[in-house]
């Protein structure tokens, strides 16, 4: 790790915040410097990472949970940078120290399909479960949260799931991701960007509008920022959090007395068969008619929504943590004669919570 030296920038609202500014704060100290652009196909800003001192963190976190605590409608809006602790590669870590040091499930614990949820993930669920955060709209595909415990009915995964057939990303946001997207932008009172570049993406809504609402109207609290490096939304944040993510989260459980979470996973089933309360032909809740779906290996289904809407699928094996491999056979965009296999999961999530009807429209049905 490189020496500390002081940030260059003397902007105390861009290094702590416009409420976090108003403290004589000690400024955050460069840990490694990294000349190459974070985001370069969107942002201007340098790959530096910067930690703010220990005094300094520990009244930010003390902030961040009175802010959390007087919040109405605090939404967590999470990026890459959450995962990283879990061993999954962000975008804008650039510095060859920081990423030699850090774990690469690749290297050390195969397909990141099989990562493990860090504190990070399982603070949130938490939050959650205990009404401190009411959504999280995650732009990460890797079903961390869900693993940690975090609901899936809670989340928003704006850009795809890898456990998620039916919304497997692409180029265009799923419709109803979107609509719940642009009703948590005007509902939401405090936005905490957790691990996320911020680079100008459509979904950075959910982030520049709680944050223009505080800074011009005093409206809700605004907007929270935890990242190692700059962002363009510093300048007009609450409050300005430079520390490693799960490191902050860790101590902010602390700080709230989060009691732990006890994560229950049991699903009524024979086998890999569920009996759950749907329409098996809709997908969508029922209190009349149940949807048997059939997951043994070999089984057929078909995808209810998203790109691969109406799609087939053929049910392959479990992985070792319990989660269904799928082959959705998807026509081309220029020739629907052409079929092409697409590897995808299905989260064992996702039955547990329709077993309890909890939710709006099931992934999967049967043919």
């Amino acid at each position: 790790m490189n020496a500390r030296t002081t940030r260059t920038s003397t902007n105390s609202t861009k290094m702590h915040g416009l409420l976090g500014g108003q403290f004589r704060w000690a400024q955050p100290q460069i840990v490694n410097r990294c000349a190459q652009k974070s985001r370069p196909e969107y942002t201007d800003f340098s790959a530096h990472e910067y930690r703010d001192v220990d005094t300094v963190l520990e009244a930010k976190i003390k902030l961040l949970a009175e802010l959390i605590r007087g919040s109405r409608c605090c939404v967590a809006y999470t990026g890459a940078g959450l995962s990283v602790a879990s061993g999954l590669d962000d975008y804008a870590t650039k510095s060859p120290d920081s990423l030699a040091s850090r774990p690469h499930v690749s290297a050390e614990r195969g397909s990141g399909y099989l990562a493990h949820p860090n504190n990070g993930h399982k603070v949130l669920a938490r939050l959650f479960a205990h009404g401190l955060i009411k959504k999280c709209v995650n732009q990460n595909h890797d079903g961390l949260l869900q693993k940690a415990g975090f609901p899936q009915h809670g989340i928003n995964e704006i850009h795809g799931g890898w456990f998620d057939p039916s919304n497997p990303g692409g180029n265009q946001l799923r419709d109803d991701l979107f609509a719940e997207l642009l009703r948590l932008e005007g509902e939401t009172d405090l936005c905490l960007a957790l691990g996320s570049s911020l680079s100008g993406l459509n979904a950075d809504r959910l982030a520049t509008t709680p944050a223009s609402k505080y800074r011009k109207k005093q409206q809700g609290h605004g907007l929270v920022i935890v990242t190692l490096q700059e962002t363009r939304l510093d300048d007009i944040c609450t409050l300005r959090i430079f520390a490693p993510l799960e490191h902050v989260m860790s101590q902010l459980a602390l700080e709230l007395q989060l009691p732990e979470q006890h994560q229950t996973t049991t699903t009524h089933s024979t086998g890999d068969v569920y009996v759950l309360p749907y329409d098996p032909t809709s997908g969508k809740p029922s209190a009349t008619r149940t949807c048997t779906l059939d997951l043994s290996e070999g089984s057929r289904i078909r995808v209810t929504s998203g790109n691969y809407a109406g799609c087939e699928a053929t049910v392959g094996s479990r992985n070792s943590q319990g989660h269904y491999n799928l082959q959705v056979f998807v026509p081309t965009e220029f020739d629907a004669s052409i079929i092409i296999p697409n590897d995808h999961l299905l989260g064992s999530w996702w039955l547990h919570e329709a077993s309890q009807q909890l939710l709006p429209l099931l992934p999967v049905l049967p043919l």
